[in-house]
């Protein structure tokens, strides 16, 4: 319902800058304090601030001031069963012409006529609405042509009440937008000539249809525009009225929806059941074939496999066998046969001089990973040890005592005790013993007796020498198994 009647008023007032339910609660009191009677008709429009004082914000305030003259119509539509969209201002929807007509900035009057009868008159200022109202004028229905002479008075009368109002200064110039028909425009350019502070323009209704692209409509009047724009704003709010009044036309814009939903709904099922049909058509024919070589399968193997089920089964048991008889085969390297061989490389070298081994003392261990503690903060690796097991994948090592004997010179104490340094030295370097440890020396030093390759420990000439050493020692080896075993 797009209204155009005399019984609209409209405000522009200042209230303080606020937000949320501080700003409407001050907006409701002034609609209280001016259009009681008609609240549920009444519009309001934050228009920005002032630039001056406190800055406080500007609102326009606008209201039906006689709503029985459209309760008829309202009644007429609900028993016509017709669903309402909304309620709208002429004036306010006035607003989204002045793009279209090039008159968006400056002090502007739009002046329209969608009935014979009546002019209808909008001030705004950079595109926001100030004022509107309609003037009644004598005009014939059926001879409209001298439209020009019967409103320029009126509208003569409303700039001068906008500048007593200071709504402009009064060398400003304002700029009249006048809307007519074909029939119209030679009385329109022949009463409105431009003065120093007024600009006329006059347009052609047909040519601003054209430019929103109006189809189908007549010309006569501006109705059809307004009626256009309003019809295009579907998805803004109303201007007046409660929501109440529009539950029909959301209850058929709901319909809609799920009409169409159900449409869409409907044609992706019968997609989806076409899809099924043609995979449940190629599920089968595949299922077919697969049936087909299950029971091949099944002829060849009842052919050539069927009697040997009984070996079949068991394979893995055989196969533990073989890996743990590898695995004793590898570990059986791990024999005296390869620490003497290993010991026989380190000592035989020429420049150890000469040694004699009398007695190697041979045992194993291996680590225990399960047992052996991680380092903590304060506490070093723990590492423990079991017997040798040679299924399992740890480590082994060989552990030795080696006995033998040096040449002692009776006279020089020194060289013997280079001499027995150099050997666990040269030990201690090879890369696969990893401890050797002192149990008796030809030469006693000090109360250690451990050579660790880690240390490097070495005998001092300077420490005590025992009398009456036959040159005999006796080392604890440590030595790493083969990799293998």
């Amino acid at each position: 319902m797009l209204l155009d009647v005399i019984e609209e008023d409209f405000r522009k007032e200042v209230i303080p800058h606020v937000f949320g339910k501080d700003r409407k609660a001050v907006i409701s009191r002034l609609i209280d304090r001016y259009y009681r009677a008609s609240r549920q008709y009444t519009y309001a429009e934050v228009q920005g601030r002032l630039k001056t004082g406190r800055k406080d914000d500007e609102v326009l305030i606008g209201a039906i001031t006689n709503p029985a003259l459209i309760k008829p119509w309202l009644d007429i539509i609900e028993e016509s069963d017709v669903p309402l969209s909304g309620i709208w201002s002429l004036p306010l929807v006035s607003k989204d012409l002045l793009p279209t007509i090039g008159a968006k900035k400056g002090p502007v009057l739009l002046v329209s006529q969608q009935v014979n009868s009546n002019l209808r008159q909008t001030f705004f200022i950079d595109g926001k609405m100030i004022s509107s109202r309609q003037s009644v004028i004598n005009q014939d229905a059926a001879n409209i042509t001298n439209i020009g002479r019967l409103a320029k008075p009126e509208v003569d009368r409303t700039l001068t009440f906008m500048r007593n109002q200071h709504q402009v200064e009064d060398d400003e110039v304002i700029h009249v937008h006048v809307i007519g028909s074909d029939s119209q425009l030679d009385s329109l350019t022949e009463s409105f000539e431009p003065d120093p502070t007024h600009d006329y323009q006059i347009h052609r209704i047909k040519d601003v249809q054209d430019k929103l692209g109006i189809k189908g409509l007549p010309d006569k009047f501006s109705d059809g525009i307004f009626s256009w724009l309003a019809v295009n704003k579907f998805s803004a709010k109303s201007h007046y009225g409660e929501s109440k009044e529009f539950n029909r036309f959301y209850h058929s814009v709901l319909s809609s929806a799920l009409y169409a939903t159900s449409v869409v709904v409907v044609l992706a099922a019968l997609l989806m059941i076409e899809s099924n049909i043609s995979e449940g058509m190629s599920l089968k024919s595949s299922t077919d074939l697969l049936k087909q070589e299950s029971t091949e399968f099944k002829r060849v193997y009842k052919e050539k496999y069927e009697a040997y089920e009984e070996l079949f089964s068991n394979a893995g048991l055989m196969d533990t066998a073989v890996t743990l008889v590898r695995q004793i085969e590898a570990s059986s390297e791990n024999t005296p046969m390869d620490f003497m061989v290993e010991l026989s490389k380190i000592i035989s070298q020429a420049h150890l001089g000469t040694v004699y081994i009398d007695k190697i003392e041979w045992s194993t261990r291996q680590l225990d990973l399960a047992k052996s503690k991680k380092k903590s903060r304060n506490k070093p690796v723990a590492i423990a040890y079991k017997e040798t097991n040679p299924a399992s994948s740890d480590s082994i090592q060989h552990v030795a005592v080696v006995s033998g004997r040096i040449p002692v010179a009776s006279d020089n104490y020194r060289e013997s005790v280079n001499h027995i340094n150099n050997i666990i030295s040269v030990i201690s370097e090879n890369e696969r013993v990893e401890d050797v440890s002192a149990i008796s020396l030809p030469v006693e030093v000090r109360s250690s007796k451990k050579f660790a390759s880690e240390s490097k420990t070495s005998l001092s000439g300077e420490a005590a020498v025992s009398k009456g050493n036959t040159g005999a020692f006796s080392l604890r080896v440590i030595m790493k198994a083969p990799e293998n075993a």
